[in-house]
């Protein structure tokens, strides 16, 4: 898997913690959390693999 795909993997299981939990502050931290490892992910994903900030064509 690439970094990419950990990233939004993170995202998805955070959205679900989120979903799962009942207390509001742990709720909020997930959510949170989720919503920096989605930017994470497209931000990996824009770099490309040669660590350019131009997307890979």
């Amino acid at each position: 898997m690439n970094q990419t795909a950990v990233l939004h993997t993170g995202f998805g299981l955070m959205i679900l913690v989120g979903f799962a939990v009942s207390d509001p502050t742990v709720r909020i931290a997930a959510f949170s959390l989720g919503a920096v490892l989605f930017v994470a992910g497209i931000v990996a994903a824009r770099r490309g693999d040669d660590g350019s900030a131009e997307p890979s064509s």
